[in-house]
């Protein structure tokens, strides 16, 4: 990997991190604090030393602390990577054969095993990262592949086995305890695992990755508070399957700054003047909708403004904002689209949003139209990239958004520093 790139000199911290907060929490909670009485037992059937199941778990929940430790500080990281994997496929291998049933377990205390070990592999190829064999051209291409195999076949497995093939009551019962779907939880967990196969299958094939990784942060985020809050005994399950969430966190986080590789489906589309054009219609669509919504944000904030300096700050960017969104109207008929109806639908979701912020305070407004105006000039930086090299028109219109995008954003947070309290005086 190239070292001028920061994005990809984060994916073996992110891994690291990740990966060692699961071997940190099991080895402390799991074995150390709070061993399970189910996990005692099985210790003691299966344990390959004479001795007290409780102390062999103490020693295996040290090994394992220290393990997380050394990935997370970054030392002899391909070492620590290369036991993990051992320690992984020791681990399914073994559990398939005298505890078939946790194949299926609920919260994928096995499965989930196949992106750790996914996560190894990369840690192997990419060490610490500041290393120089890190930055070869062929681990560039090797980890993103990696990691889209290990996160595409959780969801997958998670989608079918214990949705479809092998459904059992604990999986209704933990859906039950949210108290978040009432009737039909049958149906509903069998939608939910064509979902999760469907995100699978993309991720394998590498189609729109990022914006996949975005979405699977916030599912395994939701999934993880929901059920550790709702069903508290699955946070030191024998099996991790809750816990193991924070690798698959990692891994998900590393896949985003590496993209989907040379070998995926984004990469071989990429090259096609036909998606090309589709992405560059999509993205304007998407940009003319973003201002929309923007327009009836800065409406609701500015009515409910006090400060009139804020209120005028907040109605010029409505202004500029419908310009923008009038502007983007011809260039989308320029490029072979039709603006999609669904202006009516942004203004809906905008006024809550507006109502929201305004409820939280105004200096919570202009920050929330700060990060709006930051993701709206990136967005427009994104699609001048997707312009061919004769679309000189439209690369220029987008360009002069972008500028009063920027512009934008320097009046906002003018206004935030004016609006900071001052600091207290030093008695002496």
């Amino acid at each position: 990997m190239d070292a001028r790139r920061p994005d990809e000199g984060q994916v073996p911290l992110l891994l690291r991190v990740g990966v060692g907060a699961v071997w940190l929490y099991e080895g402390l909670v799991g074995k150390l604090l709070a061993p399970d009485p189910e996990l005692l037992h099985l210790a003691a059937r299966w344990q390959p030393f004479p001795g007290s199941p409780a102390a062999f778990l103490g020693v295996a929940g040290a090994c394992e602390t220290l393990l997380g430790l050394l990935l997370i500080r970054g030392w002899m990281v391909r070492s620590a990577a290369a036991v993990q994997c051992a320690l992984l496929l020791l681990f399914s291998i073994g559990l398939g054969i005298v505890m078939p049933s946790a194949l299926v377990d609920p919260m994928g205390g096995v499965s989930k095993n196949v992106a750790l070990f996914a996560a190894g592999l990369c840690l192997l190829l990419l060490g610490s990262g500041r290393e120089e064999s890190s930055r070869r051209p062929w681990a560039a291409r090797a980890v993103p592949l990696i990691l889209r195999l290990g996160l595409g076949f959780v969801w997958i497995y998670e989608g079918i086995l214990p949705k479809w093939l092998f459904p059992g009551s604990a999986e209704v019962e933990i859906v039950a305890r949210t108290w978040l779907v009432a009737y039909h939880i049958p149906i509903f967990l069998k939608l939910l695992g064509l979902g999760e196969a469907a995100l699978g299958l993309t991720i394998l094939a590498g189609l729109w990755v990022r914006g996949l990784a975005v979405l699977q942060v916030g599912l395994l985020s939701v999934f993880t508070a929901i059920i550790g809050w709702t069903s508290p005994h699955y946070l030191v399950d024998p099996l991790g399957g809750l816990s193991k969430n924070l690798g698959l966190l990692g891994g998900v986080l590393a896949l985003y700054r590496t993209g989907g590789g040379p070998l995926a489906l984004d990469a071989w589309l990429a090259r096609s003047p036909a998606w090309r054009r589709w992405r560059l219609q999509a993205s304007l669509q998407w940009n003319r909708l973003v201002e929309i919504a923007a327009v009836e944000v800065y409406r609701v904030q500015a009515q409910a403004a006090v400060d009139g300096n804020v209120r005028a700050l907040l109605e010029k960017l409505a202004l500029d904002e419908v310009h923008h969104a009038e502007d983007l109207v011809p260039l989308i008929r320029r490029h072979g689209g039709r603006p999609v109806p669904l202006a009516l639908l942004c203004r809906g979701v905008a006024w809550v949003l507006g109502c929201l912020t305004v409820i939280v305070g105004m200096r919570a407004c202009l920050r929330f139209d700060l990060w709006m105006e930051e993701r709206g000039g990136s967005l427009y930086i994104w699609c001048a990239g997707l312009l061919p090299p004769e679309a000189g028109i439209t690369a220029r219109a987008l360009l002069g958004m972008q500028n009063q995008e920027a512009q934008h954003v320097r009046l906002l947070r003018d206004h935030l520093r004016a609006m900071r309290p001052p600091a207290p005086r030093r008695r002496r």
